[in-house]
């Protein structure tokens, strides 16, 4: 069996629109995220694709560039909505930590919303017969800690996990920081007010059947239950809704550390 890796990376201009965060860093995170030797589907800006290209160029049977221009990614056609709902007093008033990224840039939800349907018209065109499918944030290289970026990854080993759960989504969720919202029955739209996200966003993955259902049901929660009714979250958000709200559709990785954004999933996936 086999997987592909979509990433994607666009410059919103963190650094003057939004948390400081220079578009720099990013690339330096990129740079290493594309050493991974798996079969990898690659959104960017048109401006990106010679980096892309001289970072993958000893990969390039396993390695699909698709430029988009921003106004191309698959929610820009949104951004005027959120716009409006992100100028709202309402919103500013109702919203916790209304200064968060997603609360005033609405690229950045553009793009964080956008990479579902990525990985969704990835599956579709199947550019390297994959059985399995998996989200990878460009930067997420920050994070990879010990793990040898030159290996395939997932590994061998933890495919298995895949071919063991085929109509599961897997996710990691961050047991320690909110017990109360992850062990509640239920969730409902009043979360989308919300800033605690404790469903990580990076790194996700299954085969194609429950990642196409993931993706639809984060559409249809970005679109109707949140911009539907003026309100505007990032995706860890509407990640946890969908999740306690369809569990039977995901198998989760329970991240017990306390570290804040600590990835032992990870870890797990390449050994």
């Amino acid at each position: 069996m086999s997987a592909t890796l979509v990433t994607a990376l666009y410059d919103i201009n963190r650094e003057n629109d939004g948390d400081g965060r220079k578009f720099s860093e990013y690339l330096s995170w990129f740079k290493e995220t594309l050493k991974i030797p798996t079969s990898m589907v690659i959104y960017v800006d048109p401006s990106l694709v010679d980096f892309v290209f001289d970072n993958r160029k000893h990969l390039l049977t396993k390695t699909t560039i698709i430029p988009q221009q921003l106004d191309e990614v698959p929610y820009y056609f949104l951004k005027e909505n959120i716009d409006t709902i992100l100028n709202s007093s309402e919103y500013k008033e109702r919203i916790s930590d209304p200064k968060r990224l997603e609360c005033t840039n609405s690229l950045y939800s553009i793009i964080i919303f956008s990479k579902f349907q990525w990985v969704k018209r990835t599956i579709e065109k199947d550019h390297f017969n994959s059985d399995v499918f998996l989200w990878l944030d460009a930067g997420l290289s920050r994070l990879f800690y010990e793990v040898p970026l030159t290996n395939p990854y997932p590994s061998t080993n933890a495919l298995g996990a895949f071919e063991s759960n085929k109509d599961k989504a897997i996710i990691q969720t961050s047991m320690s920081y909110y017990p109360n919202l992850v062990n509640a029955k239920e969730c409902t739209q009043e979360y989308f007010w919300d800033n605690r996200s404790w469903v990580m966003a990076g790194l996700w993955g299954g085969y194609k059947e429950p990642m196409i259902k993931f993706c639809n049901l984060i559409d249809e929660t970005f679109q109707h239950k949140m911009i539907g009714n003026d309100i505007v979250n990032n995706e860890q958000i509407a990640m946890a809704y969908v999740y306690k709200n369809n569990p039977e559709l995901f198998l989760a990785f329970e991240n017990v550390a306390t570290m804040h954004r600590d990835y032992e999933f990870i870890q797990e996936l390449s050994r």
